[in-house]
C-alpha cells in the first residue's frame, strides 16, 4: 500500500487546522458576539457586484441595512444565508436591505447566488473586502460578519459569528421594525 505524499497530508492538516480555528472563534465569540459601539458612522466603499454595476453603499441611505461578509468555503456563513434570504423578503418593503460581499473567487459566488437565488445585491472581492471588514470593526478577520446600520448611517451593531433569522428579527425590532 502506498503513502500519501507528505506536501498532501500537509494541505490536510493545513485546511482541517483552518477549519477547527474557524469553529473555536465562533464558538469562543457566541457568548457576547453582538458588540454595539458608540455612535460610529458607516465607512463608505463601491464595489462591483456579480453584474458589474459599481454599488455604492450611499445607494441605501435612508434605510436600514444588514452587511454581511461571507465566503462560500465557511459552513456558518452558507447556514445563515436562506434567512437572510427570507428577511429581504419580509422587511424590504419597510426600507430593510442586505448587502453581502463574499470574500471569496467571484466564479464561486456567482455558482453559489444562482443556485440560492439570493434576492439581495452580492458583491465578491477578495483582499479589498477583507480590508473593508477590518473597516467596520472586524479586527479579527472572522466570518461570518454582520454590521447593521440604521437609518442615519450610524452603525447599530457588529456581529462576529453566525446570524441567525431570529436574531436578525430581534435587531430589526430594535430598529423599528413590524413582523
Amino acid at each position: 500500500m502506498k503513502s500519501l505524499p507528505k506536501s498532501l497530508l500537509l494541505i490536510a492538516a493545513i485546511i482541517s487546522l483552518a477549519t477547527l480555528s474557524s469553529f473555536a472563534v465562533q464558538r469562543y465569540m457566541a457568548e457576547d458576539k453582538v458588540i454595539s459601539d458608540p455612535i460610529v458612522m458607516r465607512p463608505e466603499f463601491a464595489i462591483a457586484d456579480l453584474n458589474g454595476q459599481v454599488r455604492n453603499i450611499k445607494e441605501w441611505d435612508g434605510q436600514v441595512i444588514l452587511l454581511n461578509f461571507w465566503a462560500t468555503w465557511c459552513p456558518p456563513c452558507l447556514s445563515e444565508i436562506p434567512g437572510f434570504i427570507e428577511l429581504q423578503d419580509q422587511y424590504g418593503e419597510q426600507g430593510f436591505q442586505v448587502v453581502g460581499i463574499a470574500i471569496d473567487e467571484e466564479e464561486a459566488v456567482r455558482e453559489f447566488v444562482a443556485r440560492l437565488k439570493i434576492n439581495y445585491p452580492v458583491m465578491a472581492a477578495e483582499y479589498e473586502a477583507l480590508e473593508l471588514s477590518s473597516r467596520y470593526g472586524n479586527q479579527m478577520g472572522a466570518l461570518p460578519y454582520s454590521v447593521f446600520i440604521n437609518r442615519k448611517g450610524e452603525i447599530s451593531d457588529k456581529i462576529t459569528g453566525e446570524l441567525s433569522k431570529i436574531e436578525a428579527e430581534t435587531m430589526l425590532k430594535k430598529l423599528g421594525f413590524k413582523p
